[in-house]
């Protein structure tokens, strides 16, 4: 091994290839390879499988570089990895960064040759893992000493004058791909005993101040390491292996983990677990594995739906892509968790995002959410009946029906405006039985959607409703939704029952209150036929104000509608003007309405 190897520059290399973006994404797997090998022989004892393993599939991936590049050759920045200028690594800065390791003892490149995998990839990759980050061990005079042939490295002096100043790691950063010293734990774990020191051979020993200081600092950085997260890279390298008791093994330990997990808020772990345990179980392709990661989410979805929906209501809240990696792991299960919480959520960002996972599972799951419908909580059903309603849930139908039939106000609202969306004929009858609802929330609803879906005899039992004597007890918002959509369901053949709500007096002489008929004088307008104008402008000389006002306002409207039809050629020619009912004609057949109404109340 050299020193200085000019001739090792990946941003010169011999062969020119086309598709270096492919190349690239070769390059990064190999580090991760790599990375994965140190990791392993850290973490397990010497003659573990899974060091044979993760070393394999290293040698497999650099057998796929020779095939397409002389050598790999990769460049050290600070806290990256960089081959031909792209970044195949990339970590925060720290101990446990790979990268910064080979940094800040000097080292700028390193280059691997064809045949290192034949022998001295074991020896490096054993000096990577005894490598001690944690107390500056200086990992370029490990490696100088070896004087690997397949191996070569570039590197300044980092004593000289115009060497680059390297920072100083945080030692209570996060373990992640550390590559710590394992060798006397591994000693003790292989022999099973504990040497027991004579404490009296050191009873008369004295620390300064500066061991004191370094005792401290060890002591904290022992213990700050994640041990968590140390265990589940353990058992997900378990499940990694080609062994389906040892994959059951490890599902039912994350069974009695994952709630922990929950329990404790662990965002990153909890995704952690779910993401890599589905990528793993596909990148197998064996279905019996799939079904063990599945059986695992679906026991579990319904805690971290309810996990998730505490997301914006803590003080921290997690990283996007664990939030994602969550709720793309949601199983039908949490169905009924999600129904529940997603009203609750105070961030609207999650609110929708929670949504749209809702929607996508009750898509493939309907009957979750129609269950749902005859839930006892009336809000959990009120909900599940919006939910219906926004995803058009058709073979929903029958059940918004008997919903309302209900007698929490809430649920039948709910079922109302569910049915409305879906503008079934199926729901017809519970919408006009809701025309008479007790609560007026109800009944306006329960118009409005007469209105938009127009089942058959509409106009007529609206119409009935709007005649009765008691309309003009209910408050000028329901009079004028209803009386708008007579209008509008109605059309001219509405315009009888407005102009004797308009103009028609009762049978002792008496006119109706201001609010019922300035209603029907808008009413009229939103028919805007000739015969509407015409009991419009008989009643334009109301003493009334408000009357007043609303009838001017409909006649504006009635001519800007005629103006707008006029500039496209739409208005009627003379033949159908002359068969629109005249104005006298229309206050005869009043005064005979008037006088019948007086008649039967004799």
């Amino acid at each position: 091994m050299t020193d200085h190897t000019p001739d090792i520059d990946p941003s010169h290399d011999p062969e020119d290839h086309a598709n270096d973006e492919e190349l690239a994404a070769l390059v990064e797997e190999t580090v991760n390879a790599l990375l994965k090998a140190a990791r392993a022989r850290q973490t397990y004892v010497l003659g573990n499988p899974l060091i044979e393993k993760f070393q394999a599939e290293l040698s497999d991936k650099l057998g796929a570089v020779w095939d397409v590049l002389p050598h790999l050759a990769v460049t050290f920045d600070e806290g990256r990895l960089l081959w031909r200028d792209r970044e195949v690594y990339s970590k925060p800065m720290g101990p446990d960064n790979f990268a910064f390791r080979f940094f800040k003892d000097g080292i700028r490149q390193l280059a691997l040759l064809p045949g290192v995998e034949e022998g001295e990839l074991a020896e490096f990759i054993e000096l990577l893992a005894q490598s001690r980050p944690a107390h500056d061990d200086d990992l370029l005079a490990t490696l100088w000493h070896r004087d690997f042939k397949a191996i070569r490295m570039d590197y300044v002096d980092a004593s000289e004058e115009d060497a680059t100043e390297v920072p100083t790691p945080n030692r209570n950063a996060g373990a992640g791909e550390s590559l710590e010293d394992m060798t006397e734990i591994e000693a003790v774990l292989e022999s099973g005993t504990v040497e027991e020191e004579d404490p009296g051979e050191f009873s008369d020993i004295t620390l300064a101040e500066p061991d004191l200081l370094y005792l401290k600092r060890e002591m904290e950085a022992e213990w700050a390491r994640p041990v968590v997260h140390d265990v589940t890279l353990a058992l997900l390298d378990q499940f990694e292996m080609r062994d389906q008791e040892r994959r059951r093994q490890v599902v039912d330990i994350l069974r009695e983990m994952l709630p922990r997990l929950l329990a404790d808020r662990d965002f990153g772990n909890v995704a952690l677990i779910v993401n890599e345990l589905q990528l793993l179980a596909n990148k197998t392709g064996e279905n019996e594995t799939q079904e063990l990661v599945t059986s695992l989410l679906r026991d579990m979805s319904e805690a971290m739906a309810e996990m998730v929906s505490t997301v914006g209501t803590e003080e921290a809240s997690p990283p996007a892509d664990d939030l994602a990696a969550l709720i793309g792991a949601l199983q039908a299960e949490a169905i009924p968790t999600l129904v529940r919480a997603i009203p609750a959520v105070p961030s609207r960002q999650t609110r929708d995002r929670l949504a749209e996972a809702l929607d996508r599972l009750v898509g493939a799951n309907p009957g979750y959410l129609v269950d749902l419908l005859s839930a006892e909580d009336p809000m959990l059903a009120a909900e599940a009946a919006r939910i219906v309603g926004r995803i058009g849930l058709r073979e929903a139908e029958p059940d918004l029906v008997e919903l309302s039939k209900r007698p929490e106000d809430v649920t039948r609202q709910a079922a109302i405006e569910a049915l409305a969306v879906l503008g079934s004929a199926v729901g017809a009858e519970a919408l006009a039985t809701a025309l008479s609802d007790p609560e007026k929330d109800i009944r306006m609803a329960a118009v409005k959607a007469i209105e938009a879906v127009r089942p058959e005899g509409a106009a007529i039992l609206v119409g009935g409703i709007v005649g009765r004597s008691d309309m003009s007890d209910r408050d000028q918002g329901e009079q004028m939704a209803f009386m708008r959509a007579y209008a509008k369901i109605a059309g001219d053949e509405a315009v009888p029952l407005l102009a004797k709500l308009l103009n028609g007096r009762k049978w002792w002489g008496g006119r109706r209150a201001p609010a019922t008929r300035t209603c029907a004088a808008r009413a009229l307008g939103v028919v805007g036929s000739p015969a509407a104008r015409a009991a419009l402008q008989k009643a334009a000389s109301d003493r009334a104000v408000p009357v007043k006002s609303a009838v001017r306002v409909a006649l504006r409207a009635i001519d800007s509608d005629s103006d707008e039809r006029l500039a496209v050629g739409e208005l009627p020619d003379d033949s159908e003007t002359d068969q629109v009912a005249d104005p006298l004609e229309l206050d005869m057949k009043l005064d005979l309405d008037d006088q019948g109404e007086k008649g039967g109340s004799s």
